[in-house]
C-alpha cells in the first residue's frame, strides 16, 4: 500500500522587509548547504525531458537521486519545487517558503510535503524534517542579521553574509600580497580593506565567482575603482581571472576560462539547449576567484534552479498539459518576455499607454505561442498563460534588461589599466569573436612630414613619443584603451560613445598646455575622428584589436578633420549620454555635411566639433 505524504511547516515572523527575507531565502543554495542538506551532482537532460537527473548522498552516506523539476516562484513571494525521488527513503517531495508583508516586517511560511517511499522514510521524515527547518529558520535569522544596511562608512567592509569558513585564508601569505597592493598609491585605501576582509571573512561560494560590481553595491563603494582593486589585486596574487561564458538566456555561466585565448567562438548551454557564438559584449564576463596560494575555495552546489540563479526572471511556473496560471507581476517602462524552458519559444512584451494594458490569456500550442508580441501598461501586471500541448512546459516572465553587476570582457578590453597590465591577455590566434558596440577613436598630426623635416628625425621622433604618452593619460583617464599606433596615428577603444566624445574634447581642450609645456619644440595640432558600432576582436601579433565597418568608418572619418577639432557621423548624437556630453562641454557643431567616404557605399552626415 502507497504511503501517504506527510507535511512538516512552520511559520514566524520576521522584523525585516520582505525585500530583504526573499534575498536571503531566495538564495536556496545557501539555505540548503546550511540546513544541513547534501552537496549534489547534477546531471544533463535527458532528451526533451524538462527534469533533471540530480545525485546526492545524505549524511555522506545513503545514495539519493532524484529528477528535479524547474523551481516555480513569484519573485519577492514565494517559490517551490518538486522532486520524484529514483533511490533513497523517499518517493516524492514537494516544499518551498511563503512570505508576505505583516505590520512592519513579514510573515514566513516554510513547508515540506515528503512521500516517504519505505518505512524508514516514514519514521525519518518527522525528525528530519522538523530539524532541517529549525536551521533553516537560524540560517535566515543570521544572514538578515548580517546583511541589514550597515552605517559604517565604505573604508569598514560589511560582513560577507556567511562567516563560516571550511577553509582559513593563509595569511602569511595574505599579508605579503597586501603590502605589494598598498605599493599601488591610486588605489582606494577603504576599497582595498573591503577587499582583503572579504577574502578572510566570506563563506567558500562568495570568494569563487566574484563580482566587483556586485560587491561595490554592498560595500558601497565606486564601481569603476573596485574593479580597479580587483585586477591590481590579481596582478599581485590575492585573485586569479576567470573568464565565464554566459548562456544569454539563463544567464548562467556554462563555461570558463582562465585567459582570454581559452574562450572558444561557440559555446554550449544545456539548460537551454543552444549553441551560442561567444559575444564579448554580452556572453563573456570577468570574474574572479580568490587565489589558491591564499586560500583553498572548493565549489560544492547544494541547489540549482533556485530564484537566485535567475535575477531577471520574475515569474517562473510549471504547466502540465491543458494547465492554465495567472502571472502576475509589478512591471517598469521596458521590454520584457515570456519565454518556454528548454524549446526558448518567446514572446515578447512590449510596454504600451493603453488603460489596463491587454490582458487576454496568452495560449501556447504545438507550434509556439500563438501570437509574437503583446502590450501591457506599466504597473501591476496580470495574464493567464495556457498549456494547449499534450507535455509539461516551464514558462518564465523575464526583464531583457542585461545585468548592470556585470563586468564583459569588452568593457575591460576597452580599458587601458586592464591592458598595461594583462598584455598577454588576449584570444586565441585565429579566434574571431564579436562585441555588440564598440568605440574607436583614431588621432593623427596634422603635418607630421614638415615636423620631421625641420626638426630632424631623432628629435621629431622623440616629441611624437611625448605626444602618445599625451593622449594615452587623457585615453586612460575616460575608461578607453589605445589599442595600437600605426606611425604618428593612435587607435583607442572606449566602451561606451560618451567617454570616447569627453576623452576627444579634453584631447584637443588640453593640447595648448602640452605645446606650452614644450616650448623649445613646434606646436602640435593633432587631428580627431570618432564612430562607435559593432566590431569583430581578433589578436593581432598578440595584441587584442578591432576589425570590422565600425573600424573603417572612424579611420575614414578621422581624414576628414582638419587639425584642432573632432569629426563624427551625426548618428554618433543618437545616444543621449552623447549629447549630454556635447551639452555640458558647451562645445558647437561647426559644421554638419554629406559625404561619401571611401570604401563605404553609403554617404554619411558628419558633424564637425571645436570649441
Amino acid at each position: 500500500m502507497p504511503f501517504q505524504p506527510q507535511r512538516v511547516e512552520q511559520e514566524w515572523i520576521v522584523d525585516a522587509p520582505a525585500s530583504l527575507v526573499w534575498e536571503v531565502l531566495g538564495h536556496t543554495d545557501r539555505l540548503n548547504r546550511d540546513a544541513g542538506l547534501p552537496s549534489v551532482q547534477v546531471s544533463s537532460f535527458e532528451d526533451e525531458d524538462i527534469g533533471r537527473p540530480v545525485q546526492a548522498r545524505l549524511y555522506g552516506l545513503l545514495p539519493l537521486s532524484w529528477v528535479e523539476y524547474p523551481f516555480e516562484w513569484i519573485r519577492g513571494s514565494n517559490y517551490s519545487v518538486q522532486r520524484d525521488y529514483t533511490k533513497g527513503p523517499l518517493a516524492r517531495f514537494r516544499g518551498g517558503v511563503e512570505i508576505e508583508p505583516a505590520g512592519s516586517g513579514c510573515r514566513v511560511r516554510m513547508f515540506a510535503e515528503l512521500t516517504p517511499r519505505n518505512v524508514l522514510g516514514k519514521l525519518a521524515i518527522p525528525l528530519v524534517g522538523r530539524d532541517t527547518m529549525k536551521k533553516a529558520r537560524a540560517y535566515c535569522a543570521k544572514a538578515i542579521a548580517r546583511l541589514r544596511p550597515s552605517h559604517a562608512g565604505p573604508s569598514v567592509a560589511p560582513k560577507a553574509l556567511m562567516s563560516a569558513r571550511v577553509n582559513q585564508a593563509d595569511w602569511t601569505t595574505l599579508r605579503q600580497c597586501a603590502r605589494r597592493l598598498e605599493q599601488v598609491t591610486s588605489l582606494d585605501r577603504g576599497i582595498v580593506g573591503c577587499l582583503l576582509r572579504h577574502l578572510d571573512e566570506a563563506g567558500e561560494e562568495e570568494v569563487i565567482r566574484m563580482q566587483p560590481y556586485a560587491l561595490a553595491a554592498r560595500w558601497r563603494t565606486d564601481p569603476h575603482e573596485t574593479l580597479r582593486v580587483f585586477l591590481h589585486a590579481t596582478r599581485v596574487g590575492l585573485l586569479s581571472l576567470q573568464w565565464q561564458l554566459m548562456c544569454p538566456n539563463c544567464r548562467i555561466p556554462k563555461g570558463e576560462a582562465e585567459t582570454l585565448s581559452g574562450v572558444d567562438k561557440q559555446f554550449h548551454c544545456d539548460t537551454c539547449g543552444i549553441n551560442y557564438d561567444a559575444n564579448l559584449d554580452r556572453y563573456v564576463e570577468l570574474r574572479f576567484r580568490v587565489h589558491s596560494a591564499i586560500r583553498s575555495a572548493e565549489e560544492r552546489v547544494y541547489c540549482f534552479g533556485g530564484p537566485y540563479s535567475a535575477p531577471h526572471i520574475l515569474v517562473q511556473h510549471l504547466l502540465r498539459p491543458g494547465d492554465t496560471r495567472e502571472c502576475t507581476a509589478m512591471l517598469d517602462d521596458e521590454a520584457y518576455r515570456i519565454r518556454t524552458l528548454r524549446s526558448n519559444e518567446s514572446l515578447l512584451l512590449v510596454p504600451g499607454r493603453q488603460a489596463g494594458g491587454d490582458s487576454r490569456p496568452v495560449f501556447y500550442r504545438e507550434q509556439g505561442w500563438e501570437e509574437a508580441d503583446r502590450s501591457f501598461q506599466p504597473g501591476r501586471f496580470s495574464l493567464a498563460w495556457k498549456n494547449d500541448t499534450q507535455r509539461t512546459i516551464g514558462v518564465v516572465l523575464e526583464r531583457l534588461r542585461r545585468d548592470d553587476l556585470a563586468v564583459s570582457a569588452a568593457k575591460v578590453a576597452a580599458l587601458q589599466e586592464f591592458r598595461d597590465l594583462f598584455g598577454s591577455e588576449v584570444l586565441a590566434p585565429g579566434v574571431e569573436i564579436g562585441v555588440d558596440s564598440v568605440t574607436i577613436l583614431f588621432s593623427d598630426l596634422k603635418e607630421s612630414t614638415r615636423l620631421y623635416e625641420e626638426s630632424g628625425d631623432a628629435p621629431a621622433y622623440g616629441h611624437v613619443r611625448r605626444h602618445f604618452d599625451f593622449l594615452k593619460e587623457r585615453i586612460a583617464r575616460h575608461q578607453g584603451a589605445v589599442v595600437k599606433t600605426i606611425g604618428d596615428a593612435v587607435m583607442a577603444v572606449f566602451h561606451q560613445p560618451a567617454d570616447g566624445l569627453r576623452c576627444g574634447l579634453a584631447i584637443q581642450r588640453e593640447l595648448a598646455a602640452f605645446n606650452t609645456s614644450l616650448p623649445d619644440r613646434p606646436p602640435l595640432v593633432v587631428k580627431l575622428g570618432l564612430h562607435h558600432g559593432p566590431a569583430i576582436a581578433i589578436n593581432a601579433n598578440g595584441l587584442l584589436d578591432y576589425f570590422g565597418r565600425t573600424v573603417n568608418v572612424a579611420s575614414r572619418v578621422l581624414r576628414e578633420s582638419l587639425g584642432g577639432d573632432l569629426v563624427l557621423a551625426k548618428e554618433y548624437l543618437d545616444d543621449a549620454r552623447v549629447r549630454d556630453v556635447l551639452t555640458e562641454s558647451q562645445a558647437p557643431i561647426v559644421a554638419e555635411w554629406t559625404s561619401t567616404l571611401r570604401g563605404l557605399a553609403q554617404p554619411l552626415t558628419l558633424c564637425r566639433i571645436k570649441e
